[in-house]
């Protein structure tokens, strides 16, 4: 924590009823997840009725294994999951005080977020190839829901990327101790959810490729 608790008061609202404006940023971010939830929960509903054959015309939809995923989609697993182990542990170091560790962790999360959307645009690009493919020989566009549900979570980890960006920022700026680190709890809270609605996601796709 630096000297001089200038820069924490800026940052907190300089004494404005902080506890309030903590609640209300608290409430803002659970009603973001909320609506974010059910937007992928309702979009991988649809893929998984359609795929089991419950919804559209069964004859038009392909069996079981006939759907060939980007094997990328593996590595971006793995990254997803790295990047939430090293947000958590960036949160940690600033509950105990660690700030070199702190902006180190969040430095690695930024790192692998880029890593992530990197990886993601040659699946995305052989996904839509492959939904062209399917539209000629006149079936369910299984590859274009796909595409469609990957580039959704894609935009919301570039908002992710957003935030760490602003959260790093602030981590070398001084701006957070083991009591005011609301920022990096809040990065952490969305980065873990869309870690959560990607791995859903991967289970979905290939357990019903």
């Amino acid at each position: 924590m630096p000297p001089d608790n200038a820069p924490l008061a800026h940052a907190h609202g300089g004494g404005s009823n902080p506890r309030q404006r903590r609640q209300l940023a608290n409430i803002g971010l659970y009603l973001l997840l909320t609506s974010l939830a059910m937007l992928f929960g309702s979009s991988m509903l649809v893929y998984l009725l359609i795929r089991t054959r419950v919804f559209g015309d069964a004859s038009l939809i392909p069996p079981l294994g006939a759907i060939h995923a980007p094997q990328s989609l593996l590595l971006s697993t793995a990254i997803m999951l790295l990047s939430s182990y090293t947000i958590h542990q960036a949160l940690r170091s600033v509950r105990f005080e660690r700030q070199t560790a702190l902006r180190r962790f969040l430095l690695f999360t930024l790192i692998l977020a880029v890593a992530f959307i990197i990886v993601q645009a040659p699946s995305l690009a052989i996904l839509l190839r492959d939904h062209y493919a399917a539209m000629h020989g006149h079936r369910v566009f299984l590859y274009g829901m796909i595409f469609f549900l990957i580039l959704i979570h894609a935009a919301h980890v570039l908002g992710g990327i957003i935030a760490l960006v602003v959260t790093l920022k602030h981590a070398y700026a001084g701006r957070y101790d083991h009591e005011h680190h609301q920022g990096v709890r809040h990065t952490a809270l969305y980065w873990h959810f869309l870690d959560i609605v990607w791995l859903i996601m991967f289970i979905l796709f290939f357990a019903l490729r």
